[in-house]
């Protein structure tokens, strides 16, 4: 930003020469260090009564910490997890405080610690001997202190700190107001160590629980900034599901993917933050172990580099890079291919604007990501970015702009679609913001790879829509209620393994329902399949055929037609089985594996021997 803009950036005196990717120390514990949640659960007399569910909230509260456990060891298995019990009988502390149990110090989960926690939750540890409850007889205040020293002792570096507080009495030491004054002053002190409390208040029966009493005073300024402006009804529970529903949103540390300036002019930037809404959850990577020795021990991976001509060890200031342009090799210096790929520093710089209509859904090359103004780059950002925003929702327009998220990433062409706020009966439905959306180059378009002017006759046209009003999902889609069947299938059995379990069966939301596709359509489908067999084609063309293709989509298809190898699914599946009991999978083709895999309608993607590792395990488990 000039000198002369309203705006001014709170950066502009460090120094210029710093590296860009160089973060500060707040922002390396923010970006490179551990989460840590604190489970603080109240053990009175209250927790322990059944609510009007049969559902005990002691119990319900240890099952969430489980929960999240077992979800950080499989996403995040470095963060810290810890368990506090207040209101016991029973005392384990460092400070020696009365009722109050430290079950679990702040570290990383195991499975030693998801058993007891399973223990306590089956019942199969008798918990009036372990804990038993003081009826009441507790100081919050000094639970706030011993939460205090958890986080501030743990020799971990911690880059967000939680404390997640499960209890239904609202009103906590209402008859001591000296007890009153010092819990609120010692929770006051935990978010001056930037330590957040998240409150998860459950009813008792034929009471609801109300913050007003005591807890709006100590929550006040800890509220997320995210946090659902639900009304009172709304955010209490006493009910399992809905619990662990609220755990889990509150469980992941909302962290933004970029904060860089928004260009609008030469003399004009404004900050912004870009969130990733959509991540595709990926299995977490293996590790190599040697076991022949008296431990397990893990494997060290060490890569090198032998020069094909002389089979001599290299260094990496031993290599350089090339090219090939017109048959000769181009070669480049590790530093030339850094600045190849340098665009100028990370920004979003303002092209112009285009109407919505100008914006296809083809257009679209990955998902989307949430902008949102960022105040402490530069004062004045939110005021801006808001006008910004109703001014192109007022004008029905969209934002063209160059996008270069890091230092050394790839510049992008993006769209900036303003989003409105939606505010339901239950709050805020959707946030304010834009909407960035990746656009293709002019090199990245493709032209359509089959063009026809056949037209279905009315009567099959028709039968398709009936078979798509019977099968037409009333609720809409909602991608919450579907799970990855593979992922589930993957840390079921790991979870299994880990804790002696036998369980690996999963609830596999993305299988078809046939029978209630059959009761609602069956007919439906059945005259679409007798329409589609007597409508008749134009003359001499067949739509799929390989002369309606593309030359090169021609001569894959060519091949495809004439791939070797069983051609009814009966005879494919024996020559598999066949291949299976005589060891011999690995001389199957690769062709022949995707054909078998598709029949049984596994996914035919990945490399030979992933292929035949699912031969394999489809025959084992007949």
């Amino acid at each position: 930003m000039s000198a002369s803009s309203s705006w001014r950036s709170r950066n502009e005196d460090e120094d210029e020469d710093l590296d860009d990717n160089i973060l500060t120390d707040a922002q390396e514990t923010q970006w490179s260090s551990r989460d840590s949640i604190l489970f603080v659960i109240d053990c009175s007399p209250a927790m322990l009564q059944p609510d009007e569910e049969g559902d005990i909230p002691f119990y319900t509260a240890i099952k969430c910490a489980k929960q999240v456990q077992l979800n950080k060891i499989i996403s995040s298995d470095s963060d810290l997890i810890g368990v506090v019990l207040y209101g016991t009988r029973q005392a384990k502390n460092s400070n020696n405080f009365a009722h109050i149990y430290v079950l679990q110090d702040l570290d990383v989960p195991d499975v030693g610690k998801i058993q007891q926690l399973e223990a306590i939750e089956d019942q199969r540890t008798n918990f009036e001997e372990e804990f038993g409850t003081s009826n009441g007889d507790y100081t919050l205040g000094e639970m706030f202190w011993t939460a205090t020293n958890l986080f501030g002792g743990s020799a971990q570096r911690i880059g967000s700190k939680r404390l997640f507080l499960f209890t239904n009495e609202d009103d906590p030491h209402s008859s001591d107001i000296s007890l009153r004054s010092a819990s609120k002053v010692r929770a006051k002190d935990l978010q001056e160590f930037g330590i957040k409390i998240e409150l998860f208040d459950m009813d008792k029966p034929m009471e609801k629980f109300s913050r007003k009493n005591f807890y709006k005073d100590i929550l006040l300024d800890v509220v997320d900034e995210d946090e659902e402006s639900q009304s009172q009804e709304e955010q209490t529970t006493a009910k399992l599901g809905e619990l662990l529903q609220r755990v889990r949103r509150k469980e992941v540390k909302k962290r933004s993917l970029f904060n860089i300036p928004l260009k609008l002019s030469a003399n004009l930037e404004i900050g912004v933050k870009g969130y990733n809404l959509v991540s595709t959850q990926a299995k977490g990577l293996h590790r190599n172990v040697y076991t022949l020795g008296e431990a397990v021990r893990e494997v060290e991976t060490v890569t090198s580099w032998i020069c094909a001509d002389t089979t001599q060890y290299l260094t990496a200031a031993d290599l350089k890079y090339y090219w090939e342009f017109g048959g000769q090799k181009v070669i480049f210096e590790k530093d030339e291919v850094m600045s190849m790929k340098t665009f100028g520093p990370p920004a979003l710089a303002l092209i112009g604007f285009k109407p919505k209509t100008a914006m296809k859904m083809y257009y679209n090359l990955s998902h989307s990501m949430f902008l949102y103004p960022d105040e402490l780059s530069y004062e004045g950002s939110t005021r801006a970015f808001s006008s910004l925003l109703i001014a192109m929702q007022e004008m029905d327009k969209v934002a063209i702009c160059s996008f270069t998220q890091r230092t050394n990433y790839s510049t992008r062409l993006v769209a900036l679609i303003p989003q409105m706020e939606v505010v339901g009966a239950n709050g805020q439905e959707v946030p304010p913001g834009m909407q960035l959306v990746p656009l293709p180059w002019g090199d990245d378009i493709r032209p359509l790879p089959i063009s026809t002017e056949y037209a279905p006759p009315d009567e099959l046209i028709n039968a398709g829509k009936a078979i798509i009003s019977k099968l037409n999902m009333k609720r809409g889609f909602n991608p919450d209620n579907y799970e990855n069947p593979t992922l589930q299938k993957h840390y079921k059995v790991l979870q299994a393994t880990a804790l002696n379990q036998t369980d690996m069966d999963i609830d596999d939301k993305t299988l078809p329902k046939t029978q209630q596709i059959y009761e609602r359509a069956g007919g439906y489908i059945q005259h679409f399949r007798d329409v589609a067999a007597t409508a008749e084609l134009p003359e001499g063309e067949d739509i799929l055929s390989a002369e309606s293709l593309p030359s090169d989509q021609s001569s894959v298809a060519a091949a495809k037609r004439a791939r070797p190898g069983p051609s009814s699914g009966v005879a494919l599946q024996q020559d598999m089985k066949d291949k299976y009991d005589n060891d011999q999978l690995n001389k199957a083709t690769v062709a022949t594996l995707k054909d078998f895999l598709q029949s049984i309608g596994e996914s035919g993607t990945g490399k030979k021997a992933e292929l035949v590792e699912k031969v394999q395990q489809y025959f084992a488990n007949k």
